[in-house]
């Protein structure tokens, strides 16, 4: 949908204001502060969305009788809408939209704006600073959803969804931490159904005797209502053979009574009248008749009586017609002075116009020349086809080199881009960086498999060292051992000696409980030492692989990033050193996946760009032989019409405008020869029959004299003679008179008569009493037609009463009107007796659900230990799927992850191209964590940072390029709306400012953007550019505006 024409009658500041626009590219609006931009925003808003119910409705409608709304003119789908929006004296919204004199409703044009409502249309595509700086519009759910919710593409957005919809099934069969879910619910339930048990008792015979007894009465109950259904139908074809019988008995008398009328007669319209008529008509000229013959026989009598001067009374009336010509003779004689005077004139005028067209100009050329309206047409028709031809052409040339020389200059950099990397390819240059992109991400990996590796190895390492110290007995042991042994020899010897038994007892036991520890120690010490080798074996095994492991990982991380294998040697701050690089290295390797895809991007693009110049190209060529034809067609024409051939319209439309002329003053001087001639030639005509007169009555010639003299002359004579002979021309004009009035009188009896004897044929009667009987006959016919044709009526609007039934005529016939009624009242009476016997039978069938209810509310022991062990089957599936959902839970977290750092969404990597535009490249990429709603952006540098560490400026470029590319994917959905942006550049430096002309002219060339401001230097950087700006004049306080 685009916008041709704004229309506003009254809206804010504006009055009669009307504002066309550009329907394709950019339109800007300059104005200084209250020139009432951001109020035409506003309208543009309200008429596709509706007004806000709060504002200037009522403080800026009630002082003026003028609608307050407006119009716009759009275009949508390849069709010219109008849409008004006005507000009433009540406050009430009254919307019409037209098309081609089609009008549509509000709700189908709400389908038309293609599922954009008023807030996303508030917050994408009319902005102002305002609504460019609430970030908070991009978090709903419409927008969102683009942003966010499909923010890695469809794999990403799969993966988001499956991770969250495992997490939440799990949470909805266990919530442990709330104690909560689908399996605590079935452990109540269970626990309710053991209380439940307890409780029952037997009430299944009970049961399924009221459930047969129920069974019982519905089947009764439906035989009941089943009978009268029937007897209802039947009462009812009862009743319309009762309504249907008379109309069809009268009907059937009627018909018959048609049939004995005669039929197939052609009788006249209104005969009767005309008959009557003619009859008057003619008795009254046959009348007239007999006193005009009475009239005409006296007159001629009178006639024969009076015979004298028989000459000159049988040219009287010719000399009189010619002296009553007098006046026309008279005028006739000067017109001819004055027309010969006048053609002199003309002829000396036209030969001066041929001089001015040139010397080969004759009057035969001239008449040759074609100036009809028609000739004047084709001539315009041709200069204007020739004329934007020629504009066309070099329109089309301007905007070809414009395009051409952009294209070249993108097409140079991007050669000497390419020759400075060194890319002779670049499909396979972004092939090679994603394949080293994939082999430092490996070498993340190996790095961790390196550390781990030699970390086993000391470990391995210091626990031998550890074996190699022995497993030796404590000296504190060996002490306690060798003191036991000591203490219970001297003990034996002190026994012996003294022949004390308890002393050498108690020494042999302390003897041999030095003896025992000491054999205890040596057989450990030798077990220990026995299990020590095989561990040691085990360690120096472990370390011999590891040592292999490790060499073969180190020659893998040579490979990939040429380091020597070993880094034993290495030391940590240097270890740390490298594994900063490695980062380094896989930041760079993916800002070059990044700059690459980006060239890529802009060599498709001129390849775009070339095919479009290879049609313009062929464009150019087709404009060029329009010009050619047309030039070829205007020269054509011009020899055609018999002007100078010439490709300067002005000089051919001179020529054509003195042919013109010279043509006129040609066709009015032949005009005059005309009329010179045509009056000498009734003159004569007029002299020749005044001979001829004069001849007859033996008069003398009128030498000498003029034609009104002669005539004056035969005046005179003619006076004279009338004096004496009025009497006789009286009684010849009356005889003539009742001559005719007897021819015309006897014209119209013979007419009457044969008007009335082709009446009579018509009606196939030779009589007038006749005619009147049989149009008794045929009025009779017509009234009975009338009164079928209504009871038709009738029986056809019974028959639509009861479509259903269909009665045979054997029916009607056979039909007796007190059997009928009998019939209807009995069945009348069973119908009531049959309603009454169902009421009460309802009554009891109620009553018996109801008791079932009752008891299908205590349920059975067996009814509730099946539940119970259907509980328990739900629940170890449940406890299954929870198991099964939280294994797949965590590894869709590790996938999430890991798809997190590869993709982001298609909205995101266009807002990423035009935050790129807009900071000149300080920031090229936006992207978001997967299920988050923050965005971070990603510095040249390589830093990521978020939305509240950015500037204001940096802040509204980068919504505004989230926008823009919102914008984009919608019109990649079908979804085209006008674009509005309102001072959105008024935290911009110079050189962003200057990006964001070029970046929203790029934007704007495939749809419509109005862009409104109050600064002037933006105006002239658009005007530079090429984008004429509509100025608005400034707006004093309070004042309104009227504009249009």
């Amino acid at each position: 949908m685009k916008i041709t024409d704004v229309m506003i009658d009254r809206y804010g500041v504006w009055s009669d204001l009307l504002l066309p626009v550009n329907e394709n590219g950019m339109t800007v609006i300059y104005g200084p502060n209250e020139a009432g931009k951001s109020t035409l925003m506003r309208f543009i808003r309200g008429v596709l969305y509706g007004y806000p119910a709060a504002g200037m409705a009522t403080s800026e409608r009630g002082d003026h009788s003028q609608a307050w709304g407006g119009s716009l003119r759009v275009r949508s789908e390849n069709q010219s809408l109008q849409l008004s929006r006005h507000i009433d004296d009540h406050g009430r919204q009254q919307f019409r939209a037209n098309s081609s004199n089609k009008a549509i409703s509000e709700s189908d044009f709400e389908r038309m704006l293609q599922d954009v409502d008023a807030d996303v249309y508030r917050t994408i595509y009319t902005l102002g600073l305002k609504e460019l700086r609430e970030l908070a519009t991009l978090q709903t759910d419409q927008v969102g959803e683009y942003i966010y919710g499909t923010s890695l593409g469809r794999i990403g957005q799969r993966l988001m969804h499956a991770e969250q919809h495992t997490q939440g099934q799990a949470r909805e069969i266990a919530d442990l931490e709330h104690g909560r879910g689908h399996l605590f619910d079935l452990s109540g339930q269970y626990g309710s159904m053991n209380e439940a048990l307890s409780k029952t008792d037997g009430l299944i015979n009970r049961y399924e005797s009221h459930l047969a007894e129920c069974r019982q009465l519905e089947s009764k109950q439906d035989e009941r209502q089943e009978r009268l259904s029937r007897l209802k139908r039947e009462r009812s074809n009862y009743r319309y053979m009762q309504r249907v019988w008379n109309p069809w008995k009268k009907h059937r008398d009627l018909q018959n009574e048609l049939r004995l009328l005669p039929e197939g007669i052609q009788f006249p319209a209104e005969g009767l009248s005309r008959l009557e008529k003619l009859d008057g008509q003619k008795k009254a000229a046959e009348e007239q008749l007999k006193k005009l013959r009475r009239e005409r026989s006296r007159l001629k009598q009178a006639l024969e009586a009076d015979g004298t001067n028989a000459e000159l009374r049988d040219h009287a009336s010719g000399v009189r017609a010619l002296i009553d010509m007098k006046s026309l003779v008279e005028s006739t004689e000067r017109h001819l002075a004055s027309v010969s005077a006048d053609a002199s004139m003309l002829k000396a005028e036209l030969e001066e116009k041929l001089q001015t067209l040139g010397n080969d100009w004759t009057i035969n050329r001239l008449a040759e020349v074609d100036t009809s309206p028609q000739a004047h047409l084709q001539l315009s028709t041709s200069a204007r086809n020739y004329q934007t031809a020629i504009s066309r052409r070099a329109r089309h040339r301007r905007k070809y080199r414009k395009v051409s020389d952009a294209h070249h200059q993108r097409q140079s950099e991007l050669q000497d881009t390419l020759k400075r990397q060194n890319i002779t390819s670049l499909p396979q240059a972004i092939r090679e960086a994603e394949r080293r992109l994939v082999d430092l991400e490996n070498l993340a990996q190996l790095r961790v498999r390196e550390a781990e590796y030699e970390q086993r190895i000391r470990s391995a390492k210091t626990q031998l060292d550890k074996q190699d110290n022995g497993r030796e007995i404590p000296w504190w042991g060996q002490s306690m051992l060798t003191l036991f042994s000591m203490v219970g020899g001297f003990l034996i010897i002190a026994g012996i000696v003294q022949s004390v038994q308890t002393s050498w007892i108690i020494g042999w036991i302390y003897l041999l409980t030095g003896i025992m520890g000491g054999g205890l120690a040596w057989s450990l010490r030798q077990h220990f030492e026995m299990d020590n080798d095989g561990y040691v074996r085990r360690l120096q095994s472990e370390i011999e692989t590891c040592e292999r492991e490790l060499h073969d990982v180190r020659g893998r991380i040579s490979r990939i990033s040429g380091e020597v294998s070993h880094r034993r040697s290495l030391p940590s701050e240097l270890q740390n050193r490298n594994r900063k690089s490695e980062t380094e290295l896989i930041r760079q390797a993916s800002q070059r996946i990044v700059d690459l895809q980006g060239l890529a991007r802009t060599q498709e693009k001129l390849q775009k760009t070339r095919k479009k110049l290879s049609v313009q190209r062929g464009k150019l060529a087709e404009y060029q032989r329009d010009v050619s034809a047309t030039r070829q067609a205007w020269c054509d024409l011009l020899k055609q019409l018999g002007i100078h051939e010439t490709v300067r319209t002005s000089e051919a439309f001179l020529s054509w405008q003195h042919a013109v002329d010279a043509q006129q003053t040609w066709q009015q001087w032949q005009a005059s020869k005309e009329d010179v001639q045509r009056y000498q030639e009734l003159l004569n005509q007029f002299r020749e029959q005044m001979e001829l007169i004069a001849g007859r009555m033996s008069l003398r010639g009128s030498d000498g004299l003029s034609l009104s003299q002669t005539l004056s002359n035969w005046q005179k004579m003619l006076e004279d003679f009338d004096q004496s002979h009025n009497s006789y021309l009286q009684k010849k004009r009356d005889y003539s008179q009742v001559v005719k009035q007897y021819r015309a009188a006897e014209s119209e009896s013979n007419r009457i008569q044969d008007d009335l004897s082709q009446l009579l044929r018509h009606a196939e009667v030779t009589s007038p009493e006749e005619f009147r009987r049989r149009a008794k006959q045929l009025q009779r016919a017509d009234e009975l037609r009338a009164l079928i044709a209504d009871l038709n009526d009738q029986l056809n609007s019974l028959s639509r009463e009861e479509p259903e039934l269909a009665i045979a005529e054997e029916d009607l016939l056979r039909y007796e009107s007190s059997n009928n009624q009998e019939r209807i009242e009995m069945l009348d009476l069973e119908i009531e007796d049959l309603e009454k016997d169902l009421a009460d039978s309802q009554e009891n069938l109620g009553r018996m659900r109801q008791t079932l209810a009752t008891l299908e509310g205590d349920t059975s022991a067996d009814d509730i230990r099946t539940k119970q062990a259907r509980i328990l089957d739900r629940a170890s599936s449940s406890l299954r799927d929870l198991q099964a959902n939280r294994i797949a839970s965590s590894a869709l977290s590790r996938l999430t992850a890991e798809f997190e750092q590869r993709f982001q969404p298609e909205t995101l990597a266009r807002a990423s191209e035009y935050l790129d535009k807009l900071t000149c490249g300080r920031y090229l990429q936006v992207r978001t964590p997967v299920g988050s709603r923050d965005l971070l952006i990603r510095e040249q540098s390589g830093t990521f940072r978020n939305v509240g560490e950015l500037s204001d400026g940096t802040r509204e470029q980068l919504f505004l390029a989230i926008r823009m590319a919102l914008i984009d994917t919608f019109a990649e959905d079908g979804i085209e709306m006008p674009v509005v942006f309102d001072d959105i550049f008024v935290n911009f430096d110079q050189q962003r400012t200057e990006a964001a002309v070029e970046t929203l002219l790029d934007f704007a060339a495939t749809r419509q953007v109005l862009f409104f401001t109050c600064h002037q230097h933006l105006a002239t950087m658009f005007e530079v550019q090429n984008i004429e700006s509509i100025w608005l004049p400034a707006l004093a306080k309070g004042e309104a505006r009227l504009a249009g």
